[in-house]
């Protein structure tokens, strides 16, 4: 989705750059585009660094919680194959139900976690839309003062070159880390 619409704001930024070619020369020059380097905005800006650190912290508890369950999955599983003169086919039975049930809570785990909606999700979206939302008022002041009438995302890909000197990344993070 937010390729889509990068692509089509993309098509529509050069659609008015075509457009604006064939006026004068005196009308094409004023028109200012910059643009900005959103992963080095996401690197270097100092609260997204921050929930960057919360969300990986809270991934790590995950992973663990993950890695514990695997680890008592691998276990059922070993004991299953181990020839063991003690086990009878009655404790087989019960090890291959517990590893079912296992294997289930696993998955249930993994879907609830890393699902689409999942809470990875929405930690992320909780941790990161308020700082999106504040970037771009940044951006778009930054621009204001700039008589900007475009500024492109770099990392989007709808870059194909751009010089340095129109290169607005370092303005928007002097004021989004003061």
């Amino acid at each position: 989705m937010r390729k889509a619409v990068s692509h089509i704001i993309t098509i529509i930024v050069f659609g008015a750059l075509a457009w604006g070619i064939s006026f004068p020369s005196c009308f094409a020059q004023q028109l200012k585009i910059g643009y900005v380097d959103a992963l080095r905005i996401r690197k270097e800006y100092k609260e997204f660094v921050e929930a960057d650190a919360k969300f990986a912290k809270q991934m790590s508890i995950w992973q663990a919680k993950s890695d514990s369950m695997q680890n008592e999955m691998k276990e059922l599983a070993d004991k299953l194959e181990k020839p063991s003169p003690l086990l009878t086919e009655q404790g087989k039975n019960d090890i291959r139900d517990k590893l079912l049930k296992k294997q289930e809570e696993y998955q249930a785990f993994v879907s609830q976690v890393m699902g689409q909606d999942g809470e990875a999700a929405k930690k992320e979206a909780e941790l990161s839309a308020p700082l999106m939302d504040k970037i771009n008022t940044v951006i778009k002041l930054v621009a204001l003062k700039g008589n900007y009438a475009y500024v492109l995302d770099r990392t989007a890909g709808s870059v194909l070159y751009a010089s340095d000197a129109y290169d607005i990344t370092d303005l928007v993070l002097s004021e989004l880390n003061k």
